[in-house]
């Protein structure tokens, strides 16, 4: 009797946790990949648009991130997108750890001619 209440506490736990940590985990995922996307097929944006961009994608994607939390940087034909934030991880219930999101994306747009042998 015991040993089922302390697997159902266990599981109760592993279940919170699961349910308050994996979204975080699942917004980062796809916002890197919409920057990413963003950097890569930039075209001729100006930074400042890029940014704003990119700031529009951390809403939609229910990340805190700023323009002004955005650095970019653009080399030749790569484009450097680098950005980041600190969340709340509530781990236990009450329990708090936080934890660095930390996004840096290269976007290279591969030209017609680079490929050609």
């Amino acid at each position: 009797m015991l040993r089922n209440l302390v697997r159902l506490v266990v599981l109760g736990l592993i279940v919170h946790a699961g349910v308050h940590i994996v979204p975080e985990f699942w917004h980062y995922l796809q916002f890197k990949d919409a920057v990413e996307e963003a950097a890569t097929y930039a075209g001729r944006k100006t930074p400042d648009e890029l940014k704003a961009r990119i700031a529009s994608l951390a809403l939609e994607h229910d990340v805190p991130v700023t323009v002004a939390d955005i650095d970019i940087a653009k080399r030749g034909n790569t484009m450097f997108v680098s950005t980041g934030w600190t969340a709340q991880l509530e781990y236990l219930p009450t329990r708090f750890y936080p934890y660095d999101f930390i996004v840096d994306v290269e976007g290279r747009r591969d030209r017609v001619s680079d490929l050609a042998p």
